[in-house]
């Protein structure tokens, strides 16, 4: 369930759809991505021209889970064809906790740090 909805993150961010990402990741939600932290309605702007053009998640696993929460890691690849989002493209580790909230699971805590290799 959890990793399916990582997936609809990651390809409302693809899509550049920040409604549908909006939808998954609280306005609230602390997200530290690129060294950078913002709020998840503040980084639902940012993927209104994120960029990548394609990702895929890989070592998937649930960290902590309870009724209420999941944390997760996972490694993700991402690419951007366009030279000016080169920056967006990579390996990263990441980091997401999730939260039910009245039924309806939202994403609450967001970091990720680029592999270096």
């Amino acid at each position: 369930m959890i990793y399916e909805l990582e997936n609809k993150m990651w390809q409302s961010a693809k899509d550049s759809d920040k409604n549908e990402f909006a939808k998954l990741v609280s306005a609230d939600a602390v997200m530290v991505c690129g060294g950078y932290r913002c709020t998840g309605a503040e980084y639902a702007e940012f993927v209104s021209n994120f960029g990548i053009s394609d990702f895929e998640i890989t070592g998937f696993e649930i960290v902590y889970e309870t009724d209420k929460t999941v944390q997760v890691h996972y490694i993700v690849k991402t690419t951007a064809d366009a030279p000016e989002n080169v920056d967006l493209a990579g390996t990263f580790h990441v980091t997401s906790t999730w939260e039910n909230r009245g039924g309806e699971w939202t994403l609450i805590f967001n970091m990720d740090s680029r592999i270096m290799r």
